[in-house]
């Protein structure tokens, strides 16, 4: 009977009425029940926003070095130049200032170059790396010796940014897909390697495609994608049509 599922509270006023131990226990069941069938939804909508998150940082720094070459002769940013970081720099290095701090007043916002998947320190650490193949090396006297836009013949099939990390040295020579972020460095990556690069072995700052598979990446022409290594001819030799890593 209906009236054998409640039970009076002694002690309360007016015939205050209870759940039952049993009734209460079903309840928490099914609550944890429902919240376990929830749960990788939730982990999912998360991880897709910051992906959108990652996304739209990449994005504005795509815009970010379009203003850059407007302002410079129509020349790519360099990954770095031989002169000493301004105070307080995103890259802090004693006789080096790299691309985030040539980049850094077009930007305008430092939270852009953190990824929120990346494993290194969130509060100083940099996410996102450029590509070494594309920018011609890693360190030059000045502006004035960067690429110019002129250089690149398909700016729009062309990464120039993308997300990076350095790999752990026991992950490093396996499969793409079994590389792991190196968190023991706090300040991130910045440097872009590809596998013809001389350091590919000794200096492992490699795409990381944190996003399930995928990696977000700003292209010479300024736009933004979210792909898979494939997808950006990852491991393709130089020269190859769908080799997004040379300036073809």
């Amino acid at each position: 009977m209906i009236t054998d599922r409640f039970a009076k509270v002694r002690g309360g006023q007016g015939g205050t009425q209870a759940f039952t131990l049993i009734e209460l226990l079903v309840i928490f069941a099914l609550m944890a029940m429902m919240l376990s069938m929830m749960g990788p939804a939730f982990v999912k909508v998360r991880d897709k926003a910051r992906e959108l998150q990652c996304l739209n940082n990449v994005r504005n720094l795509g815009i970010a070095h379009t203003l850059y070459a407007a302002d410079h002769n129509d020349q790519l940013v360099p990954h770095a130049v031989w002169r000493p970081p301004h105070n307080g720099a995103l890259v802090p290095t004693v006789n080096m200032t790299f691309w985030p701090d040539l980049l850094q007043t077009y930007v305008g916002d430092d939270r852009l170059f953190v990824c929120p998947c990346m494993h290194c320190d969130s509060g100083r650490g940099i996410g996102y790396g450029m590509n070494l193949q594309v920018s011609g090396a890693f360190l030059v006297q000045s502006e004035t010796y960067a690429v110019n836009s002129m250089e690149i013949q398909r700016p729009s099939q062309t990464v120039l940014f993308a997300d990076a990390a350095f790999v752990t040295r026991a992950t490093m020579n396996r499969p793409l897909r079994e590389w792991q972020e190196d968190a023991s460095r706090p300040w991130g990556c910045w440097t872009l390697r590809t596998p013809s690069d001389s350091l590919w072995h000794f200096a492992p700052a490699r795409l990381m495609p944190r996003h399930h598979g995928r990696a977000n990446a700003a292209f010479v022409d300024g736009h933004a994608e979210t792909l898979t290594p494939g997808q950006l001819g990852y491991g393709l030799p130089l020269g190859h049509p769908k080799n997004c890593w040379d300036r073809h």
